[in-house]
C-alpha cells in the first residue's frame, strides 16, 4: 500500500515510467538529411491559461524567425485545438491530448525528432505532480529513443522527493534553460545541465489599443478615469491530485463535483482552505473599494486562466463598486494583453499578468501564491515595497498601504519596469541563439536559416512599443 498522500501521484508517475521504458523498443521517427526536422512542443496549451498560451505563441514566432519555416515542422500539444487555433496557424500542427496523457504523449514523442518543454512551471509540486510527470515523461521518452530535449524558459521549484527522483533520472539528458536564477540553482542541485534565460512572453503582441478601449467603454468606462485592475486566482486550490475513489464516486453519482478539475484529477479542498480563500478575497475587495473611494478610478477584475473565472465572480460579488470581469473564459490573450496595457495600475496574483503588462509600462504589485512573482519582483527591485503573500493573515491590513504607495510612485515604478525590458529581450535573444546551436549540435547536417549579424537578430520583429523601449533604455 502506498502512503495516502502519494498514492495516486505515485501510480501516475510509475505509469509514465512504464511508457518511457516501452519507448526503448517501439518504432520511432528519426530525422534524415533533406527532411524537415519535426519538433514537438510540450506544454500546458489549450486550457485557456493565457500565460501558457502566449509564451508559446511568442516562442513559435521566434523559432520560425531563427530557424526558417522551410526547415522545421512544429507540432504543438494542446488540450483544446479549437482554442489553440487562435494562436497557431498552419503549417504548425495542433496535436490534441487528454489530461490522462500517457498514450497521447507517447505517440507524439515517438513521431517527432526532438522536443521542447515549453511550459513555464515545468518542475514543481505546487500545482500538480501530474503536470511535472507530463514533462519528465516527454524528456524520458526522448532520452529512451536517443533524441534531444530542451526546456525553454522554465521554472523549477519545490518537489516531493519521489517526484524529484523521477525528474533527476529522466531529465538528465535534457538541457534546461531556466527563466530565473533561483530556478537555475534548483536545476543545478538536481544535477541537470542548463543555463539561465528568461520567460518568452516579453515579445507577445497585444491586440489593438482602440479595441481594448472600446471593450472597456462597453463595460462602463467613461474614457477618462484611470483604470485599475486586480488579477485574482484561488491560491488555496492547489495542488491538483488524482483520486480514483473520488472519481468513481462522482461517476456513480452522475454529477460533476465542484472540486473536480478534469477526469480523475481533483483540487485540494478543506474548511481551512475555504476560510483562507475568503480572507484573500475579502482583503482585496475592501482594499479595492477603499481605493476607488479615494481616487475615483475605474476598477476591473482580470482572470488570466479559465479556472480564475469563479474567483473573479466571487470578488465581483464582494465589491460595492461595480467592476466588470475580463477573463480568459471569454477573451483571448491578444484581447487581455491589450486591456492590461490600458491600466494605470495592477495588483496581480498571476505571474503573466505582470509580465504582459510590463511592456505597457503598467505599475504593478503582487499578491503571490508561490515563488514566480516573488522572483519577478525581486528582479525589478520591487519585492520589499510591492509584494505580499496570498496566505498572509494580515493581507487586508497590508494591501491598502501597498496600493497607496504604488499609486503615489507609479511613474517611478513604470520607469523602473521599462528599464528592465531590454535586459529580458537580450536574454530571450540569447536563448534563440542557444537553441539554434543546440539543434546544430544534435543535427549537424540540418539546414537552417543563416545567422543574423547581431544578437537581437535572434528576436522576431518587435512591436513598436518594444522598439521605443529599446531606443530609450536599451
Amino acid at each position: 500500500m502506498f502512503p495516502d498522500q502519494l498514492n495516486m501521484d505515485l501510480v501516475t508517475e510509475m505509469t509514465m515510467a512504464s511508457f518511457i521504458e516501452a519507448a526503448k523498443i517501439v518504432p520511432r521517427d528519426r530525422w534524415m538529411p533533406g527532411k524537415k526536422l519535426k519538433v514537438l512542443m510540450v506544454g500546458y496549451n489549450g486550457a485557456r491559461n493565457t500565460g501558457a498560451d502566449v509564451r508559446v505563441e511568442a516562442m513559435m514566432r521566434q523559432f520560425y524567425h531563427v530557424l526558417g519555416a522551410e526547415n522545421v515542422h512544429f507540432g504543438i500539444m494542446t488540450l483544446d485545438a479549437s482554442h489553440s487555433s487562435i494562436y497557431y496557424r498552419p503549417p504548425t500542427e495542433l496535436i490534441q491530448f487528454s489530461s490522462v496523457f500517457f498514450r497521447d504523449l507517447f505517440g507524439a514523442s515517438c513521431a517527432h525528432h526532438t522536443a521542447v518543454l515549453s511550459e513555464g512551471s515545468c518542475f514543481k509540486s505546487k500545482f500538480a505532480n501530474a503536470l511535472t510527470t507530463f514533462f519528465f515523461g516527454a524528456a524520458g521518452i526522448m532520452k529512451a529513443q536517443g533524441k534531444p530535449c530542451i526546456a525553454y524558459g522554465s521554472e523549477a521549484g519545490a518537489m516531493d522527493d519521489v517526484l524529484k527522483g523521477f525528474v533527476k533520472h529522466y531529465c538528465d539528458q535534457a538541457y534546461i534553460i531556466s527563466r530565473t536564477e533561483p530556478s537555475r540553482r534548483i536545476v543545478e542541485e538536481l544535477g541537470l545541465e542548463g543555463t539561465i534565460g528568461t520567460d518568452t512572453a516579453w515579445t507577445f503582441e497585444p491586440g489593438p489599443a482602440a479595441a481594448a478601449r472600446d471593450l472597456l467603454a462597453k463595460h462602463g468606462w467613461d474614457g477618462k478615469k484611470p483604470v485599475v485592475g486586480v488579477a485574482v486566482i484561488n491560491p488555496f486550490y492547489w495542488p491538483v491530485k488524482p483520486d480514483l475513489v473520488k472519481f468513481l464516486r462522482m461517476k456513480m453519482a452522475g454529477q460533476k463535483r465542484p472540486d473536480n478539475y478534469d477526469k480523475w484529477y481533483f483540487f485540494s479542498t478543506s474548511d481551512e482552505r475555504s476560510r483562507q480563500f475568503d480572507g484573500y478575497l475579502d482583503g482585496i475587495a475592501a482594499a479595492l473599494d477603499a481605493f476607488v473611494d479615494r481616487h475615483g478610478v475605474f476598477p476591473i477584475v482580470i482572470g488570466m486562466e479559465r479556472l480564475d473565472h469563479g474567483p473573479c465572480l466571487e470578488l465581483q460579488k464582494r465589491l460595492k463598486h461595480p467592476a466588470p470581469v475580463f477573463c480568459s473564459e471569454d477573451y483571448n490573450g491578444y484581447e487581455l494583453t491589450a486591456v492590461l496595457w490600458q491600466l494605470a495600475m495592477l495588483v496581480t496574483s498571476r505571474y503573466h499578468a505582470r509580465v504582459l503588462s510590463m511592456p505597457g509600462g503598467v505599475a504593478s504589485g503582487a499578491i503571490s501564491m508561490d515563488e514566480r512573482l516573488e522572483n519577478l519582483l525581486m528582479e525589478s527591485g520591487h519585492l520589499d515595497d510591492f509584494y505580499l503573500k496570498a496566505g498572509d493573515p494580515e493581507l487586508g491590513a497590508k494591501l491598502p498601504p501597498l496600493m497607496e504607495k504604488l499609486w503615489a510612485e507609479r511613474e517611478a515604478v513604470k520607469d523602473q519596469i521599462l528599464r528592465k525590458i531590454p535586459g529580458y529581450l537580450h536574454k530571450m535573444a540569447l536563448m534563440g541563439k542557444e537553441y539554434k546551436e543546440f539543434l546544430r549540435r544534435y543535427f549537424p547536417e540540418l539546414v537552417l536559416k543563416p545567422d543574423p549579424e547581431g544578437i537581437l537578430g535572434y528576436l522576431p520583429p518587435l512591436h513598436p512599443a518594444l522598439e521605443r523601449i529599446m531606443a530609450l533604455y536599451g
